[in-house]
């Protein structure tokens, strides 16, 4: 499980081997054997500091262009050392491959190359530390220190303090923002977008990637309005803010430190769009569900949610593979809209075909389509039997499901919809078309429900314990009830 920021190791420096050790130790001990009122400062160090969290914004790019605003330096990963630093605010920088290696340019000249990755890495936050004589030095830096996230696991740390607390052979400190904004604009995925954190940049067969590393309640602040109207209730932003919340530090925890990136910053994770998207009322909603987590048997829930239920959500199993004990199928009064209701989608037999092929079922001809099984609600298509001709002519039938891969087989906003066939004389299919209700999987929260709800003046916790079967609400990320 990954409970920290996960930076560069530094290189070691040469000489004095057995006394960095003994420090080292000295310092473990420390924090281990450390007095009542010690314990308790780590663990409100704990509660306080947010867990980081890598999300992949693009990859596959030629090039990436940057600039940053706030103070940061671009360092060698691999080496560790700094390629340049502090940078000056708006100045213009590119990395692009050369030869294998990643090649930066700094207003158009030449700066270097390296074997990457490389980071653009922020110095937003500094470190309180109480020295053994009494005296608070502040620090940029941890060289020397040893941190915990919010799973407890101790490492040495780097250069990135974020969500971080430090023990020392004074006591514990929690890392506090510099003050001001820290943030790093890139061009080089389809358009230009400015994040908070550090972003690492490393290249690949197919071009490079850039991953945002920064704390996980500053990357809700670029998640919550992308996944939902600013201008809603306050209690369905807080809803999705601890949903997101959840299902991210589960994401967090199922990637090894070795993983480039947590998640995706695409629906196929969670929408991120950084900070060009963050608003008063849904930072609002971040900030005061701070550390509150969903929680299943003491370990955070994958509190998955939709845009629509249609009226009715599902069991797990019937959606996708895997049962979860807190994902259950309801029905959804809630759920009450005009947007992803009474939708139709018409196909005909050569359309049919070529939009099963996109999904990789290929077909000459297809005969017909027929239902299967149905979930546990009986709204949704779990099982479709689809038969016809193979591309080299011999009959094939296949049998696509779950209800997710349903929905996506035929390109449709939701499974939970009826089929009619169009036969011409000769009893052969023309046309179908599929008339349904809802958008998105079905599973978890639905974000219209949610809507529904706050304004009938249920709370944020009612929402959740709505949707998500007998789920604890807990705070310090999964820590407590």
């Amino acid at each position: 499980m990954k409970n920290t920021a996960r930076v560069p190791e530094r290189k070691r420096r040469s000489g004095g081997p057995v006394a960095r050790k003994a420090f080292l130790f000295a310092v473990l001990l420390c924090f281990f054997l450390a007095p009542p009122e010690r314990v308790r400062a780590a663990e409100e160090g704990r509660l306080a500091g947010s867990p980081v969290i890598r999300v992949e914004l693009f990859s596959q790019a030629g090039q990436v262009d940057f600039s940053v605003s706030g103070n940061y330096r671009l360092k060698d990963a691999a080496g560790g050392k700094t390629v340049a630093g502090p940078l000056p605010p708006q100045e213009r920088w590119r990395v692009r491959t050369e030869g294998g290696r990643l090649a930066v340019y700094r207003e158009g000249r030449p700066v270097g190359t390296c074997a990457g990755p490389l980071v653009i890495q922020s110095s937003a936050y500094r470190l309180a530390v109480q020295s053994g004589s009494g005296a608070v030095v502040e620090r940029t830096s941890g060289e020397g220190l040893f941190a915990a996230g919010a799973g407890g696991r101790i490492r040495p740390l780097g250069e990135d303090l974020s969500g971080l607390y430090a023990a020392g052979a004074g006591g514990v400190s929690a890392a506090r923002p510099t003050g001001g904004l820290h943030l790093v604009t890139l061009d080089g995925g389809g358009g230009s977008s400015r994040y908070r954190g550090s972003v690492e940049i490393r290249a690949g067969e197919k071009g490079l990637t850039a991953v945002n590393l920064l704390p996980l309640e500053e990357y809700l602040y670029g998640v919550v309005p992308a996944e939902m109207p600013a201008g809603w209730p306050p209690e369905a932003l807080k809803a999705q803010a601890v949903a997101s919340r959840s299902y991210a530090l589960v994401q967090i925890r199922k990637n090894s430190s070795s993983s480039p990136f947590d998640l995706l910053a695409t629906q196929a994770s969670q929408v991120y769009r950084g900070y060009d998207q963050e608003t008063p009322a849904t930072n609002g909603a971040v900030d005061e569900t701070r550390g509150v987590v969903l929680t299943w048997q003491g370990a955070p829930a994958e509190a998955y949610f939709h845009s629509s239920s249609g009226g009715f959500t599902e069991n797990s199993e019937d959606v996708w593979k895997n049962r979860l004990d807190y994902i259950r199928a309801r029905p959804d009064p809630f759920d009450l809209n005009d947007q992803h209701y009474n939708w139709q989608v018409s196909y005909t037999k050569e359309e049919l075909i070529k939009q099963l092929a996109s999904k990789g079922y290929k077909f000459r001809d297809i005969f017909d389509l027929a239902e299967k099984e149905r979930t546990s609600t009986g709204k949704r298509v779990k099982r479709l039997l689809v038969s016809g001709l193979s591309e080299t002519g011999a009959p094939l039938t296949v049998e696509i499901g779950n209800a997710n891969e349903v929905r996506t087989a035929l390109g449709l906003k939701s499974a939970f919809f009826t089929l009619e066939k169009e036969l011409d004389a000769r009893q052969k299919l023309v046309r179908v078309t599929l008339r349904g209700n809802g958008s998105g999987h079905g599973l978890g929260m639905s974000q219209y429900g949610a809507l529904g709800m706050a304004r009938k003046g249920y709370s944020y916790q009612d929402i959740l314990k709505y949707y998500y079967s007998g789920i604890t609400i807990s705070t310090g990320y999964g820590g407590q009830e």
